[in-house]
């Protein structure tokens, strides 16, 4: 009787040699790489098409252009506003940031982004003020109420900072609400 897959002692001869067996090919497990297998420093020109010099470090600064940079530039006037706009939540909340939002949101990404990052910090605060408010029921939130407060100083005043060095600032913990 003959099984579907031929004999059990084929050893596979009408399938080939083995990988690795003819000195081609993938090797099998536990053989020994080859010369020059593990090479520590690649040669000169490793990495280079053929025929074209070797490389040898990165491409003056001009090479690369601008890319987004002219994109978040910021004038005086757009560093400003994003500084008022932080300043401005400190003293009265979420209305200033909201006006300046509201008005130069279609002509300023760097005014939009700061302007936005403080509305989104103003209302996490006022959702965690009033958690706060409740757990104050249960005495732990005579702690997080000052907390909240002190952090949000502190975020609102870090941007604030950012804003009039004319730099991006993600406030950490907020949660994009207004996008």
């Amino acid at each position: 009787m003959s099984t579907p897959y031929g004999s059990p002692h084929d050893d596979q001869s009408a399938y080939g040699p083995q990988p690795g067996a003819d000195g081609f090919g993938p090797a099998g497990y536990g053989a020994q790489p080859g010369p020059g297998a593990y090479s520590a420093q690649p040669g000169p020109g490793a990495h280079s098409a053929p025929g074209a010099p070797p490389l040898r470090g990165p491409h003056p600064a001009a090479a690369y252009g601008d890319g987004s940079a002219g994109y978040w530039r910021a004038s005086q006037d757009d560093k400003t506003l994003a500084l008022l706009s932080h300043l401005g939540a400190l003293l009265v909340s979420a209305i200033v940031p909201l006006i300046i939002f509201l008005i130069k949101k279609d002509d300023s990404p760097f005014v939009r982004e700061h302007t936005r990052q403080s509305l989104n910090l103003q209302i996490m605060l006022l959702i965690a003020g009033f958690v706060s408010g409740l757990l104050m029921f249960v005495l732990i939130g005579f702690i997080l109420l000052p907390l909240v407060v002190i952090t949000g100083w502190v975020f609102q005043i870090i941007a604030a900072v950012k804003a009039y060095n004319g730099q991006m600032y993600r406030i950490p913990f907020v949660i994009d609400i207004i996008r």
